[in-house]
């Protein structure tokens, strides 16, 4: 006589039918110009959800194309380095168009001044395509309940490292904002898009660990990256 578990397994659709638990269902927006990165995360995403839809993009155009497409994603992995753009203008225009949208950066880099800037800029993680699958499904997990990720590398830096690490153009920005011009007047001093703007000045802030622009020039001045001016 047949086992009731084995009858079950011979209805198409039975199991899910008597589930007492709802089917998890993700859709995914994975963009990589790498084909065999995709299909890597493509392989792990699997691994998060009964449903996953993933979408995948090898291009800035395309990740445009896919967000104005009308499909709704719960996620957006994206490696920075991508034809169509530059990271900095990439990271700017998708937070401009889809702000609610969480975004995690998947990266062959792992140089905590970079991670730090990426998560000032707005991202709701930063995983190091060298970190094991299984941390990074719990990294996702992570944000996918509301959280943010950030690799231990990264959450300590010495103050010294963050003063040496202050690019050209954000050294620009600074001394912009010591003079207290607003993001507008930056913008046109310096021919950049206004969120691209707002990323430098965000990564100011994050780098000096300042909680705004005055307290970002007062440390500058402490440390020497800006010159006090007499009046």
């Amino acid at each position: 006589m047949l086992s009731w578990a084995y009858k079950i397994a011979l209805v198409p659709g039975l199991k899910q039918f008597l589930r007492t638990e709802p089917a998890i269902a993700y859709s995914f927006l994975v963009a990589d110009d790498h084909w065999l990165v995709r299909q890597g995360l493509r392989h792990t995403l699997s691994e998060l959800g009964d449903e996953v839809r993933i979408t995948e993009a090898a291009s800035y155009i395309d990740v445009t194309s896919a967000l104005e497409g009308g499909r709704k994603f719960d996620l957006l992995l994206l490696d920075l380095d991508m034809p169509g753009m530059t990271p900095i203008e990439g990271l700017a225009h998708i937070r401009e168009t889809v702000p609610a949208l969480p975004l995690v950066v998947v990266s062959g880099t792992d140089d905590p001044i970079t991670i730090r800037q990426i998560i000032s800029a707005g991202a709701a993680g930063f995983i190091p395509k060298s970190v094991p699958p299984a941390i990074m499904l719990r990294a996702l997990q992570l944000v996918l309940s509301g959280g943010i990720y950030v690799p231990p590398s990264a959450l300590e830096m010495p103050e010294k490292e963050r003063e040496a690490n202050l690019t050209d153009r954000q050294t620009q920005v600074l001394r912009l904002l010591a003079v207290g011009a607003p993001n507008k007047t930056i913008a046109n001093e310096l021919g950049l898009a206004l969120p691209t703007v707002k990323i430098h000045v965000a990564a100011v802030l994050r780098q000096l660990s300042a909680r705004n622009r005055t307290e970002a020039v007062q440390t500058a001045i402490r440390l020497g990256i800006l010159e006090t001016t007499n009046k």
